[in-house]
């Protein structure tokens, strides 16, 4: 999916006429803009514990938050339908965790970091509505103090979004946009990287944390200057 991304956001760049033979600029149909987001999140993880004397042991929990942020973007129209680029260039924490095993504290937390949406907004004739949709890239950062050693590491994954707008023209090529939107994500898996599960001693174990049923939603005001 990051590939795919990629290349599609360098065609989309080409598109947008930023560069041609002469290397002269064009910045008609082009859209530059800013979002303000509240949104809930929530994801059921699965933590697998590998032991020699116990087996495996499966715990299955689900959990959510809130978190409030901004992302950039920018974004071309073809005639009435808008393709778009949206980047949240902070990221986007989880609470912490933190998990005690007899005298020995250990804590996690997550992070959505880079996570970028190709876009496409399509109007629906209805004064100022629209219907907006994409693809999305993320990558998932493990962020742990574990005093039984190891760590999570990182992974990434992609997702799928789709929701509802309203755009109000406030003049001079500048929009104001109110928006609902929902998001699935891909299940990913983080093992503890500590422990070799074929070596493991009479006290070790060894953990994969599994991640699935991911959503979210948010509501979004945007300001879009379109040239």
């Amino acid at each position: 999916m990051k590939k795919i991304i990629t290349t599609i956001s360098f065609s989309f760049l080409l598109a947008l006429g930023l560069v041609n033979s002469s290397y002269a600029v064009s910045l008609e149909g082009l859209g530059i803009g800013a979002s303000l987001s509240h949104g809930g999140f929530y994801a059921e993880g699965t933590e697998k514990e590998e032991s020699k004397d116990d087996g495996v042991d499966d715990t299955t929990e689900g959990g959510a938050f809130t978190a409030d942020f901004g992302s950039i973007f920018v974004e071309y129209n073809f005639g009435p339908i808008a393709i778009g680029l949206d980047y949240i260039p902070a990221a986007i924490e989880t609470p912490q965790n933190t998990n005690v095993q007899g005298t020995l504290n250990n804590t996690v937390k997550g992070e959505f970091e880079n996570h970028t949406t190709l876009y496409a907004i399509v109007p629906i004739p209805l004064g100022g509505l629209y219907l907006k949709a994409g693809a999305i890239y993320v990558d998932l950062n493990s962020v742990e103090t574990l005093e039984t050693g190891g760590s999570y590491g990182n992974t990434d994954t992609s997702g799928i979004t789709a929701g509802l707008g309203y755009s109000f023209e406030a003049g001079s090529g500048v929009n104001i946009r109110a928006e609902v939107m929902a998001a699935e994500y891909d299940s990913v898996s983080l093992t503890n990287s500590g422990v070799n599960a074929d070596a493991l001693t009479q006290d070790d174990t060894d953990t994969t944390i599994t991640l699935d049923e991911m959503y979210s939603a948010k509501a979004t005001i945007s300001i879009v200057k379109t040239f």
